[in-house]
């Protein structure tokens, strides 16, 4: 059966809703979202700015638009190319990135009520725009394409005014996703060698794309590359691999150190999988053409079905308690407050439970919740994306109970911290958890 045709056989079975999920996750399709057209089978990418504000595209050049956190959706527009890649900067200013090329990118300034073609991206271009990674409201990084050559990276510095194309070929053949924590650091993945010898290989950078390092090469015989990335914290990370040779068998990628080193993990065998996401290092889902979702609680050692989505093949989280897949249709992601380890504490007593700082993202200040199970020692740090400690928030004794620390964006020397993506780390004697946030200025 061709890959069209098994999509299209499931169009035939009824979505499936979130069933039989452990306690600390929650999907379910969106009841009012839109359905992706039966000849293109997926959505390919969703972008949320801020928990409410979304845009889903697909193969058939449509754009789709939520402004209430997917309980709604409105057709805004449907374009002459199919859309791969999607990111905004800002509220209104955005991108959509075409599969096919020419123009390589469509871009908004008014939220998506107009979109108007990218004319002024240099040579060398890439044949599409598969993956778009938007750092802030100035700087953003597209790669493609997966069958490429050539394989190239695009950058802006001024928020679209201007861009710049860097010839991958030295590193790779194809890239198909990119995944940038701040202006500098980075990861690009996808393939290297030829079409029918391909490996899978991940790219990082340190200086914006000027120089890149090679950090993982598959050495299996066949065709494969790398599809999607998804990091949960600034050390622990995951990509996927699409393999053409349906009967070997499958793995993804972990790494546990920032992306330096990375080990292949086995996958479900047979499945052709395309869509990966982390919300935890424990605690993973991946789709793909196959039809149904897979999902780990215990860091890829066991997988199991997970009861939401087809042919999902993005994950977006914008927090561990908040997130979106896209697929056939439009899944919401909907955690509860507490680690995957600390939800199977048999001793609430020791429990510590971190929600999502709020607001986030942040412009000015910010309130961390917690709540301990017992009064106890809690050290309260803020890290960057290189886990640096930027600021020891708390550091003492708190009573049981709940807690509410507030952080003015500054670090130990009382200077502000740039725009970009940070981490609260809270520890107690037997529990700590992690959190990630957006600082906006």
């Amino acid at each position: 059966m061709s890959r069209m045709s098994a999509v299209c056989a499931l169009w035939s079975a009824s979505i499936l809703v979130a069933v039989a999920m452990p306690a600390f996750a929650g999907w379910a399709a969106l009841p009012n979202a839109p359905i992706a057209p039966v000849s293109y089978g997926r959505h390919d990418d969703v972008c949320f700015f801020g928990p409410d504000s979304g845009w889903v595209v697909n193969g058939a050049g449509e754009i789709h638009r939520t402004t209430d956190g997917g309980q709604t959706w409105m057709l805004q527009a449907t374009l002459p190319d199919y859309l791969r890649s999607v990111g905004f900067a800002t509220p209104l200013k955005g991108w959509v990135g075409t599969l096919y090329g020419s123009p390589l990118l469509y871009a908004t300034s008014d939220a998506g009520a107009t979109w108007t073609p990218v004319t002024n991206i240099p040579d060398p271009q890439p044949f599409g725009i598969c993956g778009l990674s938007v750092v802030n409201g100035s700087v953003a990084y597209g790669c493609g394409r997966y069958d490429g050559p050539p394989a190239v990276m695009i950058k802006t510095i001024d928020g679209g005014l201007t861009w710049t194309s860097m010839d991958m070929e030295t590193y790779a053949t194809s890239l198909i996703d990119c995944h940038f924590f701040d202006e500098l650091h980075g990861f690009a993945v996808g393939g290297t060698g030829s079409p029918n010898l391909r490996h899978a290989v991940i790219l990082s950078t340190d200086d914006g794309g000027v120089t890149w390092q090679t950090r993982y090469t598959s050495n299996r015989p066949g065709a494969e590359w790398c599809w999607k990335i998804s990091f949960s914290t600034p050390t622990n990370g995951w990509v996927s691999i699409e393999r053409e040779d349906r009967l070997a068998p499958r793995y993804v990628l972990e790494t546990t150190d920032g992306g330096l080193t990375w080990m292949e993990i086995p996958f479900v065998a047979g499945y052709d999988e395309q869509g990966i996401g982390f919300v935890a290092p424990g605690l993973g889902w991946v789709g793909g053409w196959t039809g149904v979702t897979y999902e780990t609680g215990d860091g890829g050692a066991s997988w199991h079905t997970a009861g939401f989505g087809l042919v999902l093949n993005r994950f977006r989280f914008l927090s561990p308690s908040l997130g979106y897949a896209v697929g056939q249709s439009v899944y919401k992601y909907t955690g509860g407050p507490v680690d995957v380890a600390d939800d199977r504490v048999e001793d609430r007593s020791l429990a510590l439970a971190v929600s999502q700082n709020r607001p986030n993202p942040v412009t000015a200040t910010t309130r961390i919740p917690f709540s301990l199970g017992v009064e106890t020692h809690v050290r309260v740090t803020i890290h960057d994306v290189q886990g640096r400690t930027l600021l020891t928030l708390f550091d003492g004794m708190r009573p049981a109970g709940r807690t509410e620390l507030s952080w003015d964006l500054r670090d130990h020397a009382g200077a502000r911290v740039r725009t970009g993506v940070y981490w609260y780390r809270i520890e107690t004697p037997t529990r700590s958890a992690t959190r990630r946030m957006l600082v906006v200025r």
